[in-house]
């Protein structure tokens, strides 16, 4: 990323306001600059992300994932998701728990993934809230807490709501997606496929 700076500051410094790149970026992943394309997007984010656009860092961090109008390159993705997680952005920091849970480009690790989930929860991020709370629920990577759980379930909204009134035994023999995925985790070690979402 250095480098990347370097030579932005090289051609003639930040010129641009990195709000309305940003915003411009994502009109035209989302299609509504339809005479715009992908490579330009990447500029955008680029220019906003080195300016410390934490929306930027991971929207650019996703555009590296998955080859989004740029060569594919997990490292730097990551690098950009790390970055914009320092900075506080709830999607970045999900997506961190995301991959500290499975081990997608990171070391697998439950306390780290919980680490990165609670600040995404604290900001409202409704996904991270509900894993958090499953994680309270069954004792991995957190110490094991009904009240936590209960609470972090209640604060997930629709997400978790049901889930929150619920003992574990009536969770896992639910029929629901939820259900799945907590059956999912226990036969895995509390390791289940509803951690994958977002985790580009």
């Amino acid at each position: 990323m250095k480098s990347e700076l370097d030579e932005l500051i090289g051609n003639g410094g930040f010129l641009s306001d990195p709000e309305a790149d940003y915003q411009m970026g994502m009109n035209i992943i989302s299609g509504i600059e339809a005479d715009k394309d992908l490579p330009e997007a990447v500029t955008l984010f680029r220019g906003a992300a080195l300016q410390g656009h934490m929306g930027a860092q991971y929207e650019l961090g996703v555009s590296y994932c998955a080859g989004r109008g740029i060569k594919q390159n997990s490292e730097t993705a990551l690098q950009w998701f790390f970055c914009s997680a320092k900075n506080g952005y709830p999607k970045a920091l999900h997506n961190l728990g995301v991959r500290h849970s499975i081990g997608k480009g990171v070391n697998k690790d439950a306390i780290q993934a919980a680490g990165f989930f609670l600040p995404a929860a604290a900001q409202g991020h409704a996904l991270a809230q509900f894993k958090l709370a499953v994680m309270y629920k069954l004792g991995w990577g957190v110490r094991q807490a009904d009240e936590e759980a209960d609470k972090w379930f209640g604060l997930a909204g629709d997400t978790g709501m049901n889930e929150g009134r619920c003992s574990l035994s009536e969770l896992v023999n639910q029929e629901n997606d939820r259900a799945r995925w907590f059956k999912e985790a226990i036969i895995q070690g509390y390791i289940g496929n509803e951690f994958n979402i977002e985790a580009n």
